[in-house]
C-alpha cells in the first residue's frame, strides 16, 4: 500500500510536492478553432461509477475474453444518450472515439469547423459534464443502485455503447472495479458534480500521434487489468528511500535488490575528438558490451539523457533486458508511463524512479550530472526501503 502525502506529513516528513494537476491548457491555443483533441474526464474521488472490468490479460486481442469494460446503467446512459448530444447540438464537432473506464472517460474529439462565436471547447465539455451529472442525480433520486446490472443487460448496452460512441473501451490507471454506491433519495442528495472540476486536454498535432492515442485509449482495460493481475511488476510507490535519497517509483521494485547493476553514462561529445559520443568506435564497443552484460542479468541504470545513454537504454527496453531508469517527470498517484515503458514494466524488466529533491530550476547540464550521480549510487547499493512498509 502506498504512503500518502498526508501520512508522511503526520510522521514529520516533508515530501516533495509530486501531485500535479491534470487540468492542462495551452495558453497559445484558440479552443474555438479547428483541431483534434483527446479529452479526459475523471469521476470525483476516482470512484468506479461507470461499470467494471472483465477479461484475461493473456487472451487474444479481439476475443471475447480480451480485457474490456462492462458498463453499468450510468455508463450506458453516458455512452448512448449524453455523448451523442455533443454532435447533435454542435455539428462542428465529431466524436471519433470514446473510451469508458470505471472511474473516468476519454474522448477523441475533432473540431472540423470553427465553433460558433463566443463558444470554446471548454463550453461544450462543461455542458456534457453537466448532462452526465444530471443523469447521475436522476438515477440516484429514482432510488436505483446505479452499479447494478444483469449479465444480459450488460452485454446489450456494451454493444450499444460501442456503436454509439465509437469504441466503448479504454481508460486510466486507478480503479479497476465498480464501487458499490449507496442509494440516495431526493431528500439526502447533495447534487455534487459527477466529475472532478475541470478536465485534461491533449492537442493531437504530430504525424503518427493519432494512431498512438487511439491504441492507448482502446488498450486501457488491458493495462488496468495488468496492474491488478501483476501487482509485483506494476508497483507504484510514492516514498522509496535508496540510501539517503527519496524517490517515487513505478515498476519492478525487485530490480533494486539485484547485486549486479551497471551505470549507463555517456557525455554528449567525446572529449578527445569532439565528435558526438555515439559516433565513436569506443562507444560502439561499450554499447555492445553493456547490452551483452544485460543479457546475462546485469541491471542497467541510467537517466538516459544524452543520445548515447538513450540508445543503450532504449535498445535494452525493446529487448526486454533489466533497466532502472531515472526521470525528471514526477510520479504521482495517477501517473503512468507511456505504452512502451508500461509494457516493459509489465514484463518485469523496468523500474522507473523520480528523485523527490529534483530542482527544476537548475540548468540541464547540472541536472544531467546530478541524475547520473544518483544512478551511480544506485549501482553500488541494495539498501532500498519503502517508508512505512517492508521491502
Amino acid at each position: 500500500m502506498t504512503t500518502s502525502k498526508e501520512e508522511l506529513i503526520r510522521r514529520g516528513l516533508k515530501p516533495y510536492d509530486i501531485q500535479h494537476s491534470q487540468h492542462r491548457r495551452a495558453e497559445w491555443r484558440d479552443y474555438g478553432a479547428t483541431g483534434l483533441y483527446m479529452v479526459t474526464l475523471c469521476i470525483e474521488g476516482r470512484k468506479g461509477l461507470f461499470g467494471h472490468l472483465e477479461g484475461d490479460i493473456r487472451a487474444k486481442r479481439g476475443s471475447a475474453a480480451f480485457p474490456h469494460i462492462v458498463p453499468n446503467r450510468l455508463g450506458s446512459v453516458v455512452l448512448d444518450e449524453e455523448l451523442p448530444k455533443i454532435h447533435r447540438f454542435y455539428r462542428q464537432i465529431e466524436l471519433w472515439q470514446a473510451a469508458l473506464m470505471p472511474d473516468h472517460l476519454h474522448l477523441l474529439l475533432y473540431v472540423r469547423e470553427p465553433l460558433p462565436k463566443g463558444k470554446r471547447l471548454g463550453h461544450i465539455i462543461g455542458s456534457f459534464m453537466g448532462g452526465c451529472s444530471r443523469a447521475w442525480w436522476a438515477q440516484m433520486e429514482a432510488g436505483g443502485n446505479i452499479t447494478e446490472k444483469t449479465a444480459a443487460d450488460a452485454a446489450g448496452t456494451s454493444a450499444a455503447g460501442t456503436a454509439a460512441a465509437g469504441t466503448a473501451t479504454a481508460g486510466t490507471a486507478a480503479a479497476g472495479t465498480a464501487a458499490v454506491v449507496p442509494v440516495a433519495s431526493a431528500a439526502v442528495n447533495t447534487r455534487a458534480p459527477l466529475f472532478e472540476r475541470g478536465y485534461h486536454d491533449r492537442i493531437i498535432r504530430r504525424p503518427g500521434m493519432l494512431e498512438n492515442i487511439k491504441r492507448y485509449m482502446s488498450d486501457n482495460p488491458l493495462r488496468a487489468l495488468m496492474r491488478r493481475q501483476l501487482p509485483q511488476l506494476m508497483e507504484r510507490r510514492l516514498h522509496l528511500r535508496i540510501n539517503t535519497h527519496d524517490y517515487a517509483a513505478f515498476g519492478a521494485l525487485f530490480l533494486l535488490k539485484r547485486a549486479e547493476k551497471e551505470q549507463v553514462f555517456y557525455h554528449r561529445r567525446d572529449k578527445n575528438t569532439g565528435l558526438p559520443t555515439e559516433q565513436t568506435e569506443w562507444y560502439r564497443r561499450e554499447n555492445t558490451r553493456q547490452l551483452s552484460e544485460a543479457r546475462e542479468g546485469v541491471v542497467l541504470v541510467s537517466p538516459s539523457i544524452s543520445k548515447g545513454e538513450k540508445l543503450v537504454v532504449n535498445a535494452a527496453i525493446d529487448e526486454g533486458l533489466p533497466v532502472i531508469q531515472l526521470q525528471k517527470e514526477p510520479i504521482g498517484q495517477y501517473w503512468k508511463p507511456e505504452l512502451r515503458r508500461f509494457n516493459a514494466c509489465a514484463r518485469g524488466s523496468l523500474l522507473i524512479l523520480y528523485p523527490w529533491e529534483l530542482d527544476k530550476e537548475v540548468t540541464d547540464y547540472a541536472r544531467f550530472h546530478w541524475l547520473n550521480e544518483l544512478a551511480a549510487e544506485i549501482c553500488t547499493t541494495t539498501n532500498a526501503v519503502l517508508v512505512g512498509a517492508a521491502f
